[in-house]
């Protein structure tokens, strides 16, 4: 199951990218002109992403194939939490591959698939993506996986997925994914799309984004920020 927002988090896109292109968190840093730490740094912790260079920002754009504004709007966003990649990992190999036939058809060291099942470490995308044609995957899911897994092991919280049957109704198609969600919102609900299940992933990507936006803010201003939620909470508004 793909995030149910179709409005990808550019970290995301970015490991997707460099899974297509079968190539190394090393390569691909090189290929945006960063280092393998900055590039680390954009995919895998929250909030270092808004201090993106515009040169970066334009390498990424041309990457992705999307203009620089979006690229930076995506920055904002997170993933959706849940399953763990290692979980996913043993759930996908379960009646299918040990991990020694595993090891074999991806051609991927034993060493490294234990510590990816063990939920040690996760792959580099050019072993994310030989592990997506084994398993039959879906690469921007591993990707998505991938990323989110990254994020919770350092702490940050992720939204929640909707329930099963919400992602369902509310699933966008693709050609639709450059529809600013404020459209969405404000557009008539389609027949085939349950505008409760739609309305609940509106308000998900709006709470997401104001706490990333909050998350950016000056350590004084957060701090005010929740000083002032807590009065209104005390006078019952």
């Amino acid at each position: 199951m793909s995030t149910p927002d179709q409005k990808m988090p550019l970290s995301v896109l970015l490991f997707h990218a460099a899974m297509q292109r079968r190539a190394s968190l090393a390569d691909f840093a090189n290929m945006l002109g960063l280092s393998v730490a900055t590039l680390r740094s954009y995919l895998f912790e929250a909030g270092s992403r808004s201090r993106m260079r515009s040169k970066t920002v334009e390498q990424m754009a041309k990457v992705l194939d999307m203009p620089a504004s979006e690229v930076r709007e995506r920055s904002e966003l997170l993933p959706y939490g849940g399953q763990l990649f290692g979980d996913w990992l043993k759930e996908q190999m379960q009646g299918r591959f040990t991990r020694a036939s595993l090891c074999t058809a991806t051609k991927i060291s034993d060493s490294a698939m234990k510590n990816y099942i063990n939920g040690q470490t996760t792959p580099d995308p050019d072993n994310a993506m030989k592990l997506a044609d084994v398993l039959g995957a879906d690469p921007l899911e591993v990707a998505r996986l991938i990323i989110a897994t990254e994020l919770s092991q350092r702490g940050v919280a992720l939204p929640a997925a909707p329930s099963r049957e919400a992602a369902s109704a509310a699933t966008v198609p693709v050609a639709a994914e450059s529809v600013p969600v404020a459209a969405l919102a404000n557009s008539a609900p389609s027949p085939a799309v349950d505008s409760v299940a739609d309305e609940a992933v509106v308000n998900a990507y709006t709470e997401q984004r104001l706490l990333n936006l909050w998350r950016r803010l000056h350590p004084q201003g957060r701090r005010a920020t929740l000083t002032y939620i807590a009065s209104l909470l005390a006078e019952g508004i």
